[in-house]
């Protein structure tokens, strides 16, 4: 799940992106909120240029390692990697016997 607020209405693209993790949460009222902030990436105000497939952001996500330990699987870390437009690319689970 990705976030983008704009600031300006300018073609230069949103000031900054918010990286969430792609895991909607349900919350008390019944209704879905979505994941937890994982880090917020800010632009100089231009379009972004990226090169694929190396040039991306990888951040550990908790809430999923938990989830999955939960439902029985025994995972060291849960990685989400997203490029610098906040789009997600994948995610790696790695698991703790190795």
């Amino acid at each position: 799940m990705v976030s983008c607020v704009a600031d300006t209405d300018t073609d230069a693209g949103p000031e900054h992106v918010d990286l969430r993790c792609p895991s909607d949460l349900p919350g008390r009222d019944g209704d879905c909120h979505p994941g937890r902030l994982l880090a917020r990436v800010r632009g100089a105000g231009e379009q972004p240029s990226y090169v694929h497939p190396d040039n991306l952001i990888e951040l550990a996500c908790a809430d999923c390692r938990t989830k999955l330990r939960k439902s029985g699987r025994p995972a060291a870390r849960v990685l989400h990697r997203f490029d610098f437009t906040g789009t997600l690319i994948e995610t790696l689970v790695v698991d703790e016997s190795g």
